[in-house]
């Protein structure tokens, strides 16, 4: 094993020109640094390589756009890799190789030539030539994506659409594809799409007694996504469970990373391994937002729901926290709080937004009579409006040495101390904790190999739903002020001896 930050090894980085008669070129020796980058909320992975070289690469290739890229470093013990190349050095479409899209910031320094290639996968340029142009059959909505990622539509390499990765929902939906673009599509089923195992009826209401009040239940709201494994379709309830304990086998995810955050300058040893599992910089750039959970409805909302067959009015309401299992969050309050989701006291008693729907029965012939819905979820707006705001409710921002193998996706767990009369005594309970990573960078230079993350989370502390190790918090209470300042000044003495300021004893 070798440190992070320092360690870099190029196996190949290799560039062709898509007429596969000429030769593929070796960038390797002439690359300055590469910037990789997944995004929760993107469903393509995009990469950027800035080179230096005397040949003028840019006219002779030539580069003009649409190069094939093979890519394969190893990084502190890590390896990232795109496409793979063949005895001749030449790259074997079909591999996962990923495609220049963009030359940008040529210059000429010093007889040299500069230039970055923007780089992204194929999928990019499928999605902006293909259309949704038919009638998507009543199924699962998995199944839609299954289906507009295949052969029917954007003919996607059935490596990159792995079956764990596409997650199966729990609703049927129909409807037309109205010349959308693929990914588009996609983005627009997924807050429709409800996650398996939320226990909710099929309609996603319970009736609570009156003939027109009903009550929302479950959650909706799902992810589309690439990263470096392909592309992935989940919803909000699995990512934030996917450390959890195995029911059959008894026994834990072992993929997920710990980091601690040691204060400034604990990483620079390069003798030191353990600076591998370092937070080198930390930002808290977003926490709960009151304001924005009560315009959405996040704690507490109404849909007036109009069946357009039966011509009766419903009046559903639905609040999240009463949905949200005892798993189904990547944090934990206090023991003595029976809330799942941090929610303001009261704030959940009253109703802050209201929803309107109209039935869609009869609009795309659904059933014997073609009088049948379409299938969607009469509350998934409130669903999973509210969902997507709770997931990303906290941000954080963070730098770590580079460790490849995380993903977006993926949930690691973070240490931070609690600090106390300028001390770090404990792990702070409250910001410590499991949080999911929705963006992510990958910088790679010789000596200066860093992965900056962007975590979120929907509630605070260590969720006792994780088999994550944590330490509670002993911090010092009830102390009195000048029992404070006696610890103070036995620890860095007098800062105001007598005589200063005219202050005597």
């Amino acid at each position: 094993m070798a440190l992070s930050i320092s360690a870099l090894k190029y196996n190949y980085v290799t560039i062709q020109h898509p007429d596969q008669e000429k030769k593929s070129v070796d960038l390797s020796s002439h690359l300055l640094q590469t910037e990789y980058y997944e995004n929760l909320l993107s469903p393509v992975i995009t990469m950027k390589m800035r080179i230096r070289s005397e040949f003028n690469f840019v006219s002779n290739l030539p580069i003009r756009g649409g190069e094939m890229i093979a890519f394969s470093a190893e990084v502190g013990g890590t390896t990232l890799q795109f496409g793979e190349i063949d005895d001749k050095g030449n790259i074997t479409p079909g591999t996962g190789e990923l495609y220049v899209y963009k030359l940008s910031d040529l210059s000429t320094p010093s007889q040299a030539q500069d230039f970055v290639l923007n780089i992204t996968s194929l999928e990019y340029f499928k999605n902006e030539t293909s259309r949704c142009q038919f009638k998507f059959k009543p199924q699962t909505i998995d199944q839609h994506v299954k289906q507009i990622l295949g052969p029917h539509v954007m003919n996607v390499n059935p490596d990159k659409v792995l079956e764990k990765n596409i997650e199966k929902s729990e609703n049927t939906y129909t409807f037309i594809g109205n010349n959308r673009k693929p990914f588009y599509t996609i983005s627009w089923l997924c807050p429709k799409a409800i996650g398996g195992g939320t226990g909710q009826s099929a309609a996603g209401i319970e009736n609570t007694g009156g003939s027109n009040d009903a009550q929302g239940t479950g959650t909706a709201g799902f992810l589309f996504y690439e990263n470096r494994e392909g592309f992935n379709f989940k919803s909000i309830e699995s990512l934030v469970r996917s450390t959890r304990l195995d029911n059959k086998n008894n026994e834990t995810n072992k993929s997920i990373y710990s980091y601690e955050y040691r204060g400034k300058g604990a990483t620079g040893n390069p003798n030191n391994l353990d600076e591998n599992t370092n937070i080198i910089f930390y930002y808290l750039n977003k926490s709960t937002d009151i304001r924005k959970a009560l315009a959405v409805g996040q704690y507490h909302s109404k849909t007036i729901f109009y069946d357009s067959l039966a011509q009766k009015f419903s009046q559903i309401e639905y609040k999240l926290e009463k949905q949200i299992g005892e798993d189904s969050t990547l944090g934990g309050d206090d023991e003595n709080d029976d809330k799942k989701l941090p929610v303001p006291k009261g704030l959940d008693d009253n109703l802050s937004r209201m929803y309107s729907i109209v039935s869609d029965h009869g609009a795309l012939g659904v059933g014997a009579l073609g009088l049948e819905a379409s299938g969607r979820d009469p509350v998934d707006h409130a669903k999973a409006i509210s969902r997507y705001n709770a997931l990303f409710s906290q941000s954080l921002n963070i730098q770590v040495p580079c460790n490849t193998n995380l993903k977006v996706g993926d949930i690691i767990n973070l240490t931070f101390p609690d600090v106390l009369m300028g001390e770090s005594r404990d792990p702070d309970s409250s910001m410590s904790g499991n949080y999911l990573i929705s963006r992510l960078n990958h910088h790679i230079q010789p000596n200066a190999n860093y992965t900056s993350l962007n975590l979120i989370r929907d509630a605070y502390g260590n969720s006792t739903a994780y088999p994550v190790d944590t330490l509670q918090s002993t911090s010092q209470s009830g102390l009195s002020t000048q029992e404070l300042v006696d610890i103070d000044n036995s620890k860095y003495g007098n800062s105001y001896p007598e005589g200063s300021f005219n202050i005597t004893k």
